[in-house]
C-alpha cells in the first residue's frame, strides 16, 4: 500500500532543497481539494501531520536568520528624485519586474490600476492639471497575503519631492507618453535607448546603494547590503512613526497592502 502523497512530498530530496518548503506543501494541498480529494496534509483530526510538523521544524532550526532590510531615511529618496537618478516611486514587489517564482504571489501595479480624484471626481490621465489632484488611489490586484484589488488612497502631502500624488503624476505622464502603452502597462516600464523594459528589483536596490554612497553611509548607519526593496516602506513607516501619525495610517503604509516584512 503506498503511502500518503504528503510523506512522499516530504521525503523526496528534491523537494527538500526548495527555498519555501511550507508554500510548496499548501500548493499541493490546494491541488488535491481543487479534485474534491482529502487534504493529504492533513491527519484525522484536521490537524498538520506529524511527519510534516517534524519537518518543517527541522527546516525552521536548519534555515539561516532572516535577513532584515534597513529603513532608509528621506535624503535618500530625495538624492534618488535627482535627474541623474532612477525614478523613487517603484518599490517593493507590485512595482516592480520580480523572478517568476514571486510572481505568482504578487502581480504588479499596472497605470490602469492608478486613479486620480479631486473633489470626488475622478481625473483621467490625460488632464492637464493632474498633478493638482486631491487623492490617488492605487489598486493592488494580488498580494502575497492572498488579499486581491485592495486600494489604497494617498493624499497630496504638499512635499515638492516627497509628495505620493505628483509622485504618481509624474510616472503616469512619464509611460503614457511612450508609445504603445495603455492601462495594461506595468509601473515598472521605462524608455531606454527607444526601447521598452522594465525596472527590475535589483536596478532599485544598486540605485538606493549608490545613493546611500552619495548621501554617507557613516552619516545615515547604512552599510552596503544592509538595504533592500522594502527599505523604503520601512523608511516611510519610521518617519511616520517619528512625526507621531497614528498606528493605522503606519500599517497601510508598511503593508502598502502587502504583508510586512
Amino acid at each position: 500500500m503506498w503511502p500518503p502523497a504528503a510523506t512522499l512530498f516530504v521525503l523526496d530530496p528534491r523537494r527538500m532543497k526548495t527555498p519555501n518548503e511550507r508554500n510548496a506543501v499548501s500548493y499541493v494541498a490546494a491541488s488535491f481539494r481543487d479534485n474534491d480529494r482529502r487534504n493529504p496534509t492533513l491527519d484525522e483530526d484536521g490537524e498538520l501531520a506529524r511527519l510534516l510538523s517534524r519537518q518543517f521544524r527541522a527546516y525552521r532550526n536548519a534555515d539561516p536568520p532572516p535577513k532584515q532590510q534597513k529603513a532608509i531615511p528621506a535624503c535618500v529618496i530625495k538624492e534618488l528624485t535627482y535627474p541623474t537618478k532612477q525614478n523613487s516611486n517603484e518599490q517593493s514587489c507590485e512595482y516592480l519586474k520580480v523572478p517568476q517564482a514571486e510572481k505568482r504571489r504578487t502581480d504588479i501595479i499596472r497605470l490602469g490600476d492608478i486613479r486620480f480624484y479631486h473633489e470626488g471626481t475622478l481625473i483621467p490621465h490625460n488632464h492637464p492639471l493632474l498633478e493638482r489632484a486631491e487623492v490617488v488611489s492605487i489598486t493592488f490586484r494580488k498580494q502575497k497575503k492572498d488579499e486581491k484589488y485592495d486600494t489604497v488612497n494617498q493624499l497630496a502631502s504638499g512635499d515638492s519631492v516627497l509628495c505620493p500624488l505628483k509622485a504618481w503624476a509624474a510616472l503616469i505622464r512619464r509611460i503614457r507618453s511612450y508609445p504603445g502603452t495603455n492601462d495594461d502597462t506595468p509601473v515598472s516600464t521605462v524608455l531606454i535607448n527607444g526601447h521598452i523594459t522594465h525596472v527590475t528589483s535589483k536596478i532599485l536596490v544598486d540605485a538606493l546603494e549608490g545613493a546611500i554612497e552619495a548621501v554617507g553611509r557613516d552619516r545615515i548607519g547604512i552599510q552596503k547590503g544592509e538595504v533592500g526593496t522594502h527599505s523604503i516602506r520601512s523608511g516611510a513607516v519610521m518617519a511616520m512613526y517619528l512625526g507621531e501619525v497614528p498606528d493605522g495610517g503606519q500599517a497601510t503604509h508598511s503593508s502598502g497592502t502587502s504583508e510586512n516584512k
